[in-house]
């Protein structure tokens, strides 16, 4: 951002150039001074050590307010053809705002600011956020305009501000989120939506038929022999013997009860 100023040499010229040690090569100064006023030798000492483009401008035509018309008329031409984006008159005569207020309504479109300022200095209040071109040059302004601990306060805290937030997550609609199934993992490390898988049926085992038993082998049934009957002499009663029969259930044999066993007499 290039500026010029247009400085009054009949005005305070001493407290209008302070600050010219703080422009840069893009800036550009041009005085105004009378033969009758300070010396040519006093205004470039006073200019002395400014890296700005300085132009000492001679007036043309002495006498009082000559300097005047001839800073308004050299501001409407720079104004009008559009070579500055800020262009400042420095001059403590208040006697210049009518002429300026009629160039920004001319040419609103055709610079940044047209001001009247009593100091170079006093435009510069805000070069030191303006000037720097690269963050660390906004660094290095800011620790000399304010100080090392305060100037890293300040640039860390514009930092934070015009940092770009990050991006939140879009949240999806509550019913959404209800349809959606947790993932389960699967044995083999790989995971599958339990969403799309499909449920299969679950194996029955068949039921154990139980083991039968092998058919019992049908026995013939016990002959009972006949027993002669008892003498007649003794006259008692003797019961037939009933055999023992063995019957195979499950393979197994088991002992029937026998009957009673007769009793001999003495």
């Amino acid at each position: 951002m290039s500026m010029i100023f247009l400085v009054d040499g009949d005005n305070n010229i001493g407290t209008g150039l302070q600050g010219a040690d703080q422009l840069t090569a893009d800036d550009s100064i041009l005085v105004f001074y009378q033969k009758a006023g300070l010396a040519l030798g006093k205004i470039k000492e006073l200019c002395k050590g400014s890296k700005a483009s300085i132009q000492y401008l001679e007036s043309v035509k002495g006498g009082k307010n000559s300097i005047d018309f001839q800073i308004i008329t050299e501001l409407g031409v720079l104004v009008g053809r559009g070579e500055t984006d800020c262009a400042y008159v420095i001059s403590q005569d208040k006697g210049y705002e009518a002429a300026m207020s009629a160039l920004r309504v001319r040419y609103a479109g055709a610079f940044r600011e047209v001001a009247l300022r009593p100091s170079i200095a006093a435009c510069l209040k805000a070069s030191y956020l303006t000037r720097p071109a690269t963050v660390e040059e906004l660094r290095s302004s800011l620790k000399q305009e304010f100080g090392e601990t305060q100037g890293i306060a300040a640039f860390q805290h514009l930092q934070e501000l015009f940092q770009p937030a990050a991006p939140r997550a879009e949240s999806k609609p509550a019913a959404e989120i209800a349809a959606e199934k947790p993932v389960k993992k699967s044995r083999g490390g790989r995971r599958r939506s339990s969403k799309s898988a499909e449920v299969k049926p679950t194996a029955t085992k068949p039921e154990k038929v139980e083991k039968l038993e092998k058919p019992t082998a049908i026995q013939p049934a016990p002959q009972v022999q006949s027993v002669p009957e008892a003498s007649a002499v003794s006259g008692t009663e003797v019961k037939p013997a009933v055999k023992l029969v063995r019957t195979h259930r499950g393979n197994r044999r088991k002992k029937k009860p026998a009957g009673d066993k007769p009793v001999e007499e003495a």
